[in-house]
């Protein structure tokens, strides 16, 4: 009779012990970042071992799930600050924390999803942002923490992976959630640019601020990517041997790939297009692979072709004969500019983004504020779980990502044409979510589409989320 329950209380105090963000946890951290004469170094403590048979997958799998459910009841936890500045200092000391092994989300993704390095947390290295200098130095040794410990990961398992899951003290596991990663190897090569780089953001995005700190992360990454340059080499090729089909020039729609939109079924996704042209461009800066710039230009120019939609001044999602067929759209059109895919700048290149955005805004994809993927959630195409427990998370339900993103695209617009609506846009939106931090004392990573904390019986919404870095780049622009 005590079968059962002993058994799940060992498997309860199993997966306590070996989620790394726990005070009793038995993880150690494969790699240690000092701070030695104002310079920050890297130090291997040990061999990571990365177990690959299927048992240590399934027990990943089992694992990642466990601590989704487990968070609805014990996890998002309140900030204890009223004010918006003590909010997101909060939020900082717990995800730039130096004694765990690598950023997270917060909450139940206790695990690594390797594209936050270039995806949700991309302007971490972004040394205009404001902060103290204790913080900027913890940024930076986080940022080398994780970007070391995914590739030490992903070289040992021989491909890369959406998941690195912690097993026992010096082992992880890779899965892959839901699919084959379009946008980890992108993730690491950008984190390895932005840690080498201190104008790299200069030329993305301008802030009001005069402050630029000095990039203490720059002989650190500048070595490990050295180290690492035949190991990331053959990643690339793996990489690019699975999602790229010579016959179309494009991301083959014969495959399913996970990038921030995991949760959805996609064949040959505009999002995943957009971060190959841009992972090829960035390994070429790196040295790593020889990418003709006949090559990059070709692919961005069928890359526009294939999913312009004039009719709707919008990009289509995919290319699933479902999507042309009914002309889907999805917000995550974005990544076009954290990537530099397009400048909204350009005059050529603007019209790209004015006329998505008045979609948007038609659409009221931004009410009460941004932003949502879509207007209906269209289930059918998503994965299971999330079909049963979450319908919304992939289609109606609010990003706060996306809805930092699209501030960006607003901003960057309306001081490129002179047109004040899209400053006032952004400012509004600014100020919605300004408004939220208060209210929900933390940074929710997802809300429902009347613009609330998105919570249910089987997912409760990360709320204390380190993707705060994004409002703080997106208020320091709008000051200007």
């Amino acid at each position: 009779m005590l079968g059962l329950p002993l058994f799940l209380l060992v498997c309860a105090v199993y997966f306590h012990i070996t989620n790394p963000f726990t005070q009793r946890t038995i993880i150690r951290h494969p790699y240690a970042v000092e701070e030695k004469n104002n310079i920050l170094t890297l130090e291997k403590e040990f061999d990571l071992v990365m177990l690959k048979n299927p048992g240590a997958r399934i027990l990943g799998y089992i694992k990642s799930g466990y601590h989704i459910i487990s968070n609805v009841y014990t996890g998002s936890k309140k900030a204890t600050s009223d004010d918006i500045s003590g909010i997101i200092e909060e939020i900082y000391a717990k995800r730039y924390n130096e004694v765990y092994p690598f950023l997270i989300s917060g909450d139940h993704f206790s695990v690594l999803y390797a594209r936050s390095l270039g995806i949700f947390y991309y302007p971490t290295m972004d040394p205009r942002i404001e902060t103290s200098e204790r913080e900027w130095k913890n940024r930076q040794a986080m940022y080398l923490k994780t970007t070391a410990y995914a590739l030490d990961a992903f070289e040992k398992n021989g491909a890369p992976c959406t998941t690195i899951v912690p097993l026992w003290s010096g082992a992880a596991t890779c899965i892959n959630v839901y699919s084959y990663p379009s946008d980890s190897p992108y993730s690491v090569l950008f984190a390895l640019t932005t840690m080498t780089d201190e104008n790299y953001f200069s030329a993305m995005y301008p802030l009001a601020t005069k402050k630029h700190n000095i990039l203490h992360s720059k002989q650190a990454a500048t070595t490990f990517s050295k180290q690492h340059r035949d190991g990331l080499a053959k990643l690339l090729n793996d990489y690019r041997r699975t999602v790229y089909d010579p016959q179309t020039g494009l991301i083959r729609k014969d495959i399913h790939l996970s990038g921030t939109k995991d949760i959805i079924r996609r064949q040959s996704s505009f999002y995943d297009n957009v971060v190959y042209w841009k992972t090829l461009a960035l390994a070429k800066n790196l040295g790593i692979i020889q990418v003709p710039d006949k090559e990059l230009a070709d692919l961005k120019s069928r890359i526009l072709k294939s999913f312009w939609y004039k009719d709707g001044g919008y990009f289509l999602e995919d290319l699933s004969d479902d999507s042309t067929k009914h002309k889907y759209y999805s917000s995550d059109w974005l990544i076009v500019l954290p990537t530099q895919f397009l400048d909204p700048t350009d005059p050529l290149e603007q019209k790209y983004y004015t006329k998505s955005v008045a979609y948007i805004q038609k659409e009221e994809l931004d009410k009460p504020f941004g932003l949502k993927y879509q207007q209906d959630n269209r289930a059918s195409r998503a994965f299971l779980p999330v079909r049963l427990f979450v319908r919304s998370y992939g289609g109606t339900a609010i990003w706060s990502f996306w809805g930092t993103e699209y501030i960006k695209a607003l901003i960057v617009l309306g001081e490129a044409t002179g047109d004040t609506r899209f400053t006032k846009s952004a400012s509004e939106q600014l100020t919605a979510y300004t408004a939220n931090i208060q209210r929900y004392k933390g940074f929710p990573e997802v809300y429902d589409k009347q613009g609330k904390f998105l919570s249910n019986l089987f997912y409760k919404s990360v709320r204390q989320t380190g993707w705060v870095i994004n409002y703080d780049q997106a208020r320091q622009m709008i000051a200007q």
